[in-house]
């Protein structure tokens, strides 16, 4: 007896939707601008590539690091241009610390704001890094799978962001006043011992 598929070579048939049709939001909706407070904001850029290793494109994202999730993310050249789109889209949060690698456009681009500048304070969003170049095969080094377009390439890659802060921030209680206040406090004996 045998089976006959009924889409065979096709898209299965089971509600996913054309990977075109896709429109991922650059910021989360699940932090509230102005009324919820960042207290620590990782950044950092990732590297992928479209088509060949020359064509770069590169993700620069923020790092919410007490709700552990992705803030805000941009697509472009690693240039001024695309770190400023990214802060520009942070502009409606208030962000009390910022926590970068030694890239030199962060020092001069977050000069007379509570900017640090470690290795060490950047562990979270370093592993959050390693977390997309398992789970996303495009975003590999090594690899035989790459984006072929760039409209695809930012879509899905945005998609995933969107997708994993969404089931992050469902996950994690609410960060009370009560939490924002201790963390607070934390950061100011913080810039007094720095």
């Amino acid at each position: 007896m045998s089976r006959q598929c009924t889409h065979y070579g096709r898209w299965p048939q089971h509600g996913f939707t054309s990977l075109k049709k896709l429109r991922p939001q650059s910021v989360t909706s699940r932090i509230q601008p102005g009324s919820d407070v960042i207290v620590c904001a990782e950044m950092d850029e990732q590297w992928g590539y479209v088509g060949a290793k020359s064509r770069q494109r590169w993700l620069f994202y923020a790092y919410d690091r007490i709700r552990r999730t992705v803030v805000a993310h941009v697509f472009g050249e690693r240039t001024l241009a695309t770190l400023e789109r990214l802060l520009s889209l942070l502009s409606a949060f208030e962000v009390v610390v910022w926590m970068t690698d030694g890239w030199p456009l962060y020092e001069s681009r977050l000069k007379g704001k509570l900017h640090v500048i470690s290795k060490r304070y950047t562990q979270r969003i370093e592993r959050h890094n390693l977390n997309l170049r398992q789970h996303l095969a495009r975003l590999g080094r090594k690899s035989l799978s790459f984006s072929k377009s760039v409209e695809l390439h930012d879509k899905v890659i945005g998609h995933y962001l969107n997708i994993n802060t969404i089931s992050k921030l469902e996950s994690l209680p609410c960060i009370s006043n009560k939490k924002q206040l201790q963390v607070m406090r934390n950061i100011s004996i913080f810039k007094h011992k720095m």
